[in-house]
């Protein structure tokens, strides 16, 4: 792992021990919800509720795994996406967390439902993946904070079974925005600890040039509960009030995050972000 990486993961490590201590996760703890999904909500296009697991079938549509999948979640936050998948798919399921603290909460959630033989969270950077090869490589909303995407990659891909698919889930700006929305997307990018943050077209060319194939995306914009700066400028100007002196102090990831959530929720509305799935394959071997 580089240099840079290595910084990089100090600062994500950092703002996800600030995070862990938000209301928003207290509040699901104190009502018995051991671990939430810290992913976007989505509106079920079968007619179901918006919820933050409608992506996890989404994204395995024409997806062809084997019987007892082995898989790795490359960014996996408390583990709530491998709690909902591994008991209907079965396999072996590694997540890759930089925070001790996800870990923690994660594992024993994952012990609770009797899922340790087989769900693991491991403190780890998913720049230095551990030995495959998995069938399925997955990133919801986490290889977006990656240093290098491609050479993150790059390094996941080398991890891949033969036939094995990658999924990338995130957040991915529209080509050259204009100056305004820029703005608000160099903020967002700053608050969320997100250095790099691809374009569509720079994701695909490293997943190509990883070896692998894309065989399928979807543009999840129009699934997304999301509002426009209307509706969150009087929140933003609070926030900001607020945040100057914490900020000062080294104590105001809590407000940044909220204020790059609120100020990407205004790019998506206007379409200048837009929440994408792709889906790549590795080759299966020769007959």
């Amino acid at each position: 792992m580089s240099t840079e990486s290595e910084r990089q993961a100090r600062r994500v490590q950092r703002y996800y021990r600030w995070l862990d201590g938000l209301s928003f996760y207290r509040e699901r703890r104190a009502a018995g919800e051991a671990v939430h999904p810290v992913h976007r909500a989505l509106a079920d296009p079968d007619g179901g509720p918006p919820s933050p697991l409608v992506i996890h079938r989404l994204m395995l549509e024409g997806v062809a795994l084997p019987d007892a999948p082995r898989v790795l979640d490359a960014g996996c936050g408390y583990g709530a996406t491998m709690l909902d998948l591994a008991p209907k798919l079965g396999g072996d399921w590694t997540g890759l967390t930089l925070s001790p603290e996800q870990a923690a909460r994660g594992n024993a959630a994952i012990a609770e439902a009797g899922l340790s033989d087989r769900v693991r969270v491991v403190v780890r950077s998913y720049d230095v993946p551990p030995d495959g090869p998995f069938d399925l490589i997955y990133g919801i909303e986490s290889l977006i904070h990656s240093a290098d995407p491609a050479a993150t990659l790059a390094g996941l891909a080398r991890q891949l079974a033969p036939g094995g698919h990658v999924l990338v889930v995130d957040d991915m700006p529209e080509a050259a925005l204009p100056p305004e929305p820029a703005g608000r997307l160099a903020e967002f990018k700053r608050f969320w600890r997100c250095p790099v943050a691809p374009e569509r077209a720079g994701w695909i060319a490293a997943l190509q040039a990883s070896g692998l194939e894309l065989v399928a995306e979807q543009d999840l914009n129009p699934l997304l509960q999301v509002r426009g700066m209307p509706a969150v400028a009087p929140r933003l100007a609070e926030l900001r009030r607020k945040a100057w002196l914490p900020h000062l102090l080294g104590l105001g990831v809590r407000a940044e995050a909220e204020i790059g959530g609120l100020l990407l929720e205004t790019l998506q509305t206007e379409g200048w972000v837009r929440y994408r799935l792709l889906v790549a394959r590795r080759a299966p071997s020769p007959p």
